[in-house]
């Protein structure tokens, strides 16, 4: 590109009497070079994170402090100084290239090379300990707000070995544990407690005998597999769950793999473009940050970091469809320096940059608007192009012929290349859905525009696809394999939450459209041009009409739950998830007469490359307690077993986090089974019973400034998910502020048995008689 623009730069011609003139471009050779500089800088400070990366816990300056304990110890003992100076160059006279110095060269290499030596053992040491001390989890287990001695005492010891220099985003990397592999008898046992009151008497038995059949039998096999995988990877699940659960699943992802999040409820425009092009420079700055590591890494209680791997796959991502599997195709920096943008069936690519430098809010505005503008002077698009991104909604095996097919044509692959190469997907939607905290129905309706829209108006392969009404107001979708949702919603909180911290003026002017200069050339950008076969156009308008039919098979309902929330919850002395994980299990059975396996996500970023893994809500306690609440029991008894299952849910939670789950362990066995191709009855039976009702808290406040005065309570009312099972419930809550509780719930409408709003009546109900079990005001 630079060799490009310098040829523009310098043009030649030929005069009438035979010279040649010279004509320079002054203005375009200063972008080049200025664009060059910022390139390397940019390099620059790469290899600068890359070498802090390498040597935490330790840094540059602590080679420093080296050379001054060397020096203090000539002045202190010189003889203790020389001696052992003497010691290290009678080493270095081994070495082959020692004949070749001078004395006195021998001896400044002797003093840099054993200084730089102890320096790097102390790093070594250094880097142990802090891996030891990360490996403890006791903290989880500490009930909140006490500290123990000796919690305060490892907290100090961590803080000490970690050294008084910042970390970078991903310097703890290299100095996290590896997730732990639970033994096969303990997986077994905690499993067999789980299902325990799910079964009858008879059928918990033939299940406990399964289990002893294959941990006397294959059982050992498999987990010494898993166990070789263990020590010789960073994460013995992360890698197989990627790749099995995710890129293999053939089933559409729109609604059954994709998630949605919702914005704020205050936008501080009401302009299309405006907000679009506020919000395309914090997610350009946000990718910045995320490539030059300057975001601070996350910490657990304060003290405990969290893995942060998931989020470089964040921008410039896309999963790629495959005849058998897919694949995650993420693409460096360089390559997604754009954004691709679709308004009404055309495509268009919009750069970040011009002339190395971001483009400023106005310029983004300037350029969606011409997009939007653009409608008047394009003749109508062709229907198969309009309906083309319903290929992205499609099984997956049909998406990667049909792609195929797309790709023979030139132009077709060089549009498909800027759109999954592009940084993010923008979609200008038609309407202007309103948008309060407590309306349910204007929520349920946004929250549809985010899971879905109308099955055509989507990119569903993109990490990230945003879709910003006539009014202002933002959903987005976003793909799950690449991430889960705390690390997208991590993200997106961090651009809502600056937008509402930055005054007002700084951003918008007092109409509503972005403040700053317009440098950049006032042209539209480049539209994507497609040319579509009849075959493939024909498949088009097929995955048009199988998008239409899962669309119409989702109910999906919000509850604002506004009566109370965790403020009360904690008057109770309660985990706030654990009482709404009781809730649900209350709800779900006075809708459907029955306990069924419950699915909870909980994750296990305290080790390197963790991702999920999965809290079985039910228990002996939890169907006590919900049994008592049925049959009208004493309030004392019933508010006894309350606590002891919420106490229960918070062990089986800590034990989730710390590596002692059930499912993912199960899982990996599942998959050695498969590739000796060995039957396992206990496998099979365990892995294959239906999660009908499937749960995940969407993490609030992640982002440091959402402490900030300026920031509502209820900033957003987070997101969520389409069922897992066809006759069951897709429940996705966040606890907002002191006094809001927001429940997404999803389920089919050809399912006989469920019913979102019903369950969510339920919900409301079970969160309604328990908190009366206790003397709180709400």
């Amino acid at each position: 590109m630079a060799e490009a623009r310098l040829a523009v730069a310098f043009q030649f011609s030929v005069t009438d009497e035979g010279g040649i003139k010279l004509s320079v471009n002054r203005d375009l050779i200063h972008n080049v070079f200025l664009g060059l500089f910022r390139s390397s800088r940019r390099r620059i400070l790469e290899f600068r994170n890359y070498m802090m990366r390498t040597i935490y816990p330790g840094s540059p300056w602590s080679l420093l402090i080296w050379l001054a304990i060397f020096i203090a110890l000539q002045i202190i003992s010189p003889g203790a100084a020389e001696a052992l100076l003497h010691w290290w160059e009678s080493c270095l006279s081994y070495m082959p290239f020692a004949a070749r110095f001078s004395d006195r060269a021998t001896q400044s290499v002797s003093i840099i090379s054993g200084i730089v030596i102890v320096w790097a053992l102390g790093l070594f040491i250094q880097r142990l300990l802090l891996l030891s001390l990360l490996r403890y989890k006791g903290f989880l287990y500490v009930p909140h707000g006490k500290k123990p001695l000796k919690m305060r005492l490892w907290m100090v010891c961590v803080k000490i070995v970690m050294g008084p220099f910042a970390p970078s985003m991903y310097t703890f990397q290299t100095s996290m544990p590896s997730l732990p592999l639970p033994s096969l008898k303990d997986t077994c046992r905690r499993y067999l407690r789980t299902v325990r009151p799910l079964m009858d008497d008879e059928r918990y038995e033939r299940m406990r005998q399964l289990a002893d059949e294959f941990q006397a039998g294959h059982g050992s096999k498999f987990q010494l597999y898993v166990r070789i995988k263990h020590l010789w990877s960073n994460n013995y699940v992360s890698d197989w769950w990627e790749q099995y659960v995710y890129l293999r699943g053939r089933s559409p992802i729109m609604i059954n793999s994709n998630y949605y999040m919702l914005d704020a409820f205050r936008q501080a425009t009401t302009v299309q473009a405006a907000r679009a092009g506020n919000i395309m420079r914090f997610l350009a700055e946000a990718k910045q940050d995320l490539e030059l590591e300057h975001m601070d890494p996350m910490m657990a209680a304060g003290t405990v970091p969290l893995c942060m791997n998931q989020y470089k796959r964040v921008f410039g991502t896309s999963r790629v469809p495959g005849v058998g599997q897919d694949a995650i195709v993420h693409v460096p920096y360089r390559e997604s320096s754009h954004v691709a943008v679709l308004r009404r069936g055309r495509f268009y690519r919009v750069p970040l940059f011009y002339s190395g430098r971001l483009l400023s809010r106005a310029e983004f505005e300037m350029y969606i608007q011409l997009i939007i503008d653009d409608d008047a002077a394009v003749t109508e698009v062709a229907q198969a192009e309009l309906h083309l991104p319903a290929l992205t909604s499609a099984e997956r095996t049909t998406w990667a012929k049909a792609r195929a097919e797309l790709r023979r044509d030139a132009e077709n692959r060089r549009s498909l290349r800027i759109v999954e190469s592009a940084a993010f997907f923008l979609v200008l939607e038609d309407g202007s859905p309103p948008l309060s905290p407590g309306n349910d129905e204007e929520v349920t309706s946004i929250s549809h525009a985010g899971l879905h829209g109308n099955g055509y108006n989507r990119w569903f392969d993109k990490s990230l696809t945003l879709a910003i009404h006539t009014n202002g107001v933002m959903v987005t979708n976003a793909e799950h394999t690449w991430a889960d949702a705390p690390v997208c919603g991590h993200i997106m909180e961090t651009v809502v939450v600056k937008e509402h911290v930055t005054p007002t003026e700084s951003l918008f002017t007092e109409d509503g459209h972005c403040t700053g200069k317009v440098a950049c050339p006032r042209r539209l950008p480049e539209r994507l041009r497609w040319n579509i076969s009849e075959e493939s156009a024909a498949t088009i308008e097929t995955c048009v009409v199988d998008a239409e039919k899962l669309i119409e098979d989702l109910d999906l309902y919000v509850l604002c739950h506004v009566e109370f929330g965790k403020g009360a919850v904690k008057k109770c002395r309660m985990s706030p998830d654990a009482f709404i994980q009781m809730a649900l299990q209350l709800a779900y059975y006075r809708d459907v007469g029955r306990f069924n396996l419950t699915y909870e996500a909980s994750m296990t970023r305290l080790y390197r490359e963790g991702r999920t893994e999965t809290v079985r809500p039910v228990s002996d306690e939890s169907c006590a307690f919900v049994k008592a609440v049925e049959r009208g029991a004493p309030r004392e008894e019933v508010l006894a077993l309350l606590k002891a299952a919420g106490n229960r849910h918070q062990d089986n939670y800590r034990n989730a986090m710390s590596g002692k789950g059930v499912d993912r362990h199960l899982f990996t066995l599942y998959v050695i089974s498969q590739h000796l191709s060995i039957e396992s009855p206990f496998l099979k039976e365990a892995l294959t019973q239906p999660w009908r009702l499937s749960t995940s808290q969407t993490p609030y406040h992640q982002q440091p400034l959402a402490g900030n005065a300026k920031i509502p309570d209820d900033l957003s009312g987070g997101g969520g998910f389409g069922p897992v099972a066809d006759d069951g419930y897709g429940v996705s809550y966040i606890i907002v502020g002191e006094n809001k509780i927001f429940f997404h719930i999803s389920s089919k409408f050809s399912s006989e048995v469920t019913s979102s709003e019903r369950f969510a009546k339920n919900v409301r109900k079970a969160m309604r008689d328990m908190i009366e079990l206790f003397d709180v005001k709400v």
